[in-house]
């Protein structure tokens, strides 16, 4: 494989696991701190990353450096992958809200045990 080919699979790379997290360029590119222009250069294979920006990248994406060299093959078609993606985005949704009301609840619950929520009258 030669350095052309190497940056093709290496963008490919980021794509994919930047889709499998149901992120766009622009979410990426703002966790990795870098320009979306070059995120998308990166993508298709145009430029190449300082390897700082590498490792930035890697880190956003919680893998390690070397998964964005090898040639992926889930077996996963795409729009099973697209499928798959939105399912676990809106459950971690619905987790989140789920987990944001039981602790406002909770909050409530302290707050009138508690008594905080009476103004306290000055004489």
């Amino acid at each position: 494989m030669d350095g052309k080919e190497l940056r093709v699979v290496f963008g490919k790379n980021v794509k994919l696991y930047r889709s499998r997290r149901s992120w766009s360029q622009a979410d990426l590119a703002e966790y990795a701190n870098i320009s979306i222009n070059f995120l998308g250069d990166i993508e298709r294979g145009k430029k190449w990353p300082h390897p700082d920006t590498l490792s930035k990248i890697a880190d956003a994406l919680e893998i390690k450096i070397f998964e964005l060299f090898m040639e992926e093959n889930t077996g996963i078609n795409p729009e099973t992958q697209t499928i798959m993606n939105r399912f676990v985005k809106d459950v971690s949704l619905t987790i989140n809200k789920s987990l944001s009301q039981s602790v406002n609840q909770s909050i409530e619950n302290i707050i009138k045990q508690y008594g905080l929520n009476k103004k306290s009258k000055k004489k």
